[in-house]
């Protein structure tokens, strides 16, 4: 899951779907420095990061894969202006599934009727997704504070 920084320009683009500030962009066209130009599929973005490639950018772009989702995370902007945003939501969707596996855990430990241990399994296995997750977010937001650092 480690951060790639690709320094170039994005030209304005539309997303393909857009729901709560997330949006998908496929393709998003970099082209970096040297003129190549790089095609790239299903790219999510979200927040300000979003609104600067819907605008169009030049600057460096850090690209993540998180979950098993790319997606834009931060920009600098030539002209100084640093975005951050995350990608997506899968770590609230799944801590709200840690949540159910955990309450049905209390329900039988309290051996009270209508205990399943299948959500219980299914959360543990969750949580488990969740701090891969949420490590890969991490790390991703951490590389792009370090390179404004140096």
């Amino acid at each position: 899951m480690a951060t790639e920084v690709i320094e170039g320009s994005i030209a304005p683009s539309e997303p393909v779907r857009s729901k709560r500030g997330y949006c998908v962009f496929d393709p998003l066209v970099i082209t970096d420095k040297s003129g190549k130009a790089r095609e790239l599929k299903k790219v999510s973005a979200g927040g300000a990061v979003a609104e600067a490639i819907r605008r169009g950018a030049k600057g460096k772009f850090y690209l993540g894969r998180n979950g098993g989702m790319p997606g834009i995370h931060g920009i600098r902007l030539d002209g100084g202006t640093s975005l951050y945003s995350r990608y997506n939501n899968l770590e609230t969707m799944l801590m709200l599934g840690v949540a159910a596996g955990l309450f049905m855990l209390v329900i039988g430990l309290l051996d009270i009727d209508g205990f399943m241990i299948t959500p219980v399994v299914i959360g543990a296995a969750l949580l488990v997704f969740l701090l891969i997750v949420r490590s890969g977010r991490i790390a991703d937001q951490k590389a792009f504070e370090q390179d404004a650092r140096s």
